[in-house]
Formats: C-alpha cells, structure tokens, sequence
C-alpha cells in the first residue's frame, strides 16, 4: 500500500512541475542547427532572388533576398527538421529491433528467453499489449531510468528545432512506442512508465538546455563538454556516427522570413 502511495504522489509531483517549470524556464538564444555539417543555406549552390513580399509594405526584405542581414553565426532560429527526426525515429525503432534479434539469437542461458517463449512470440506481444498495468520495479528504474531516456527523447525534438510542448509529445510518442512495441514481447506495458518517461524527460531536458546552449557557445569546448553534450543526447550520437558511416545527410526545414514569406528548405547529400 505504502509503494502504491509513493508511486502515486511521485506521478502527481510530476505532473505538477511539468506546467510550473515552464513558467520559470529561460527560452535558448538559439536552437541547434539541425545537420550543421552541411554548412550555410548556399552550400549547394547560389540562392536564387525572389520578388519582395508585397504584404509586408514597401521597403520590406524578403529572407531569401541578397539585402537581407546575414547571420554572423549559425545561432539562427530554422524551422522543424521534420525528415531528421523522422529519420531519428526510424534509428530508434531500428535499435530496438536489432537488439530484440540479437537476444533472440542468443543461447538461452545468456538471453533468459526459453524455446517456448520464442515460438509464442506475437502471441505474448498481442496480449501484453491489451493489459497494461503499474508496474513494481524499482524507483530507481522508474524515476530515474525513464527521466533520463525521456530527456534522450526531448532534447533530440529540440535539437531538431521542435518546440518545447512539441518535443514534450515528441517524447510522450517514442515512449509509447517502445512500451507497446518491443518490450511489450517481454512484458506489458507499465502506466508509470509511459507517464513519468515524458514528463519526467521534459523536466531534465529543460534543465539542461541553458548547459547545453551554454557549451555550444563556447568557441572552444572541452573534451569534457563533448562527453556531457553526448551523455545528454545519446540518440543523436549514435545517429550521428549512423549518419557519418553510412554518408547520409538530409533536413527539411520551414522558416517564416520577414513579413511573414514561408521559407522551405530541402536539402540531401548522399555521399
């Protein structure tokens, strides 16, 4: 009863804090320049000039137009890279794919999934998936395991140029995903996990985006605030080395200039 009751009021504090730390949260100078290897927006070529926008009155510029300030620095604010979180998404799903096989494969002795176990597979999923529950693991798995992987998830939609309150559903969605898909083969899914993995990780990635921003801005960082950049976005290091080896860079970006001209930008180099 005591452990229900602890759980329940950690739920609850964590509900609390999710719409009062926002209040007190400093907005960043300037999000991370999604696919920052590809360079500035004519690394593919010249820009073509475009007519003035004529809502915005005489003597506007439009963003794509030659006069228009350059940034001195990439610290600009760009749109939803929606294909790099896409593809994020998708190196997610495939980690998790390729460690369930890879346990699959293993003897049982190493793996603790019986023959029996194997052959029932879908059948297992299928149920877990119908009867989610709360789960007894420990506080240290709940409250601090799940923060941290959902923080993972938030600041990989931030550094994506999503929004606080999108990355928040960002992190809600990946969580969801991995309760009711590959864990549920094992067991099914647990309501503290999918409650305290989003709100939790929204709570430590607004936390520790001013360190972040802060390290970013250094002109030259440290051995040791690539390790924390790296500890605080696993997903986007391990996509990244992905990226790199297999030579793939893309980003769709949507911008809104001055007077209000929506800006889309899609670039790809396959190398």
């Amino acid at each position: 009863m005591r452990g229900a009751t602890a759980h329940t009021a950690a739920v609850v504090a964590m509900l609390a804090l999710l719409f009062v730390a926002p209040a007190f949260a400093e907005t960043p100078d300037y999000v991370l320049l999604p696919d920052k290897s590809l360079g500035p927006p004519d690394a593919f070529g010249p820009v073509d000039p475009v007519e003035p926008v004529e809502a915005a009155g005489p003597g506007a510029l439009d963003f794509l137009d030659p006069r228009y300030p350059t940034a001195t620095t990439d610290s600009v604010r760009w749109g939803r890279d929606w294909l790099g979180l896409g593809r994020d998404t998708a190196l997610i799903f495939s980690y998790q794919v390729v460690t369930i096989g890879v346990f699959y494969f293993l003897p049982e002795s190493v793996s603790k999934w019986s023959a029996d176990a194997k052959d029932n597979i879908f059948s297992r999923w299928w149920n877990n998936v119908q009867r989610p529950h709360w789960d007894q693991d420990s506080a240290g798995i709940n409250y601090i395991g799940h923060p941290y992987f959902g923080s993972a998830y938030y600041t990989r939609a931030r550094e994506r140029g999503f929004g606080e309150f999108d990355s928040f559903i960002y992190s809600a969605l990946a969580s969801a995903m991995y309760e009711f898909g590959v864990e549920a083969l094992f067991e099914r899914p647990s309501y503290q996990d999918l409650i305290v993995t989003p709100i939790g990780g929204a709570l430590v990635g607004l936390a520790l985006e001013p360190i972040r921003s802060w390290i970013k801005l250094k002109p030259e960082p440290k051995w040791y605030d690539h390790v924390f950049l790296a500890a605080t976005d696993p997903i986007g290091m391990l996509n990244g080395m992905f990226e790199r080896l297999v030579g793939i860079k893309s980003d769709l970006r949507v911008d809104l200039g001055q007077g209000n001209r929506v800006f889309v930008q899609l670039r790809m180099n396959f190398n």
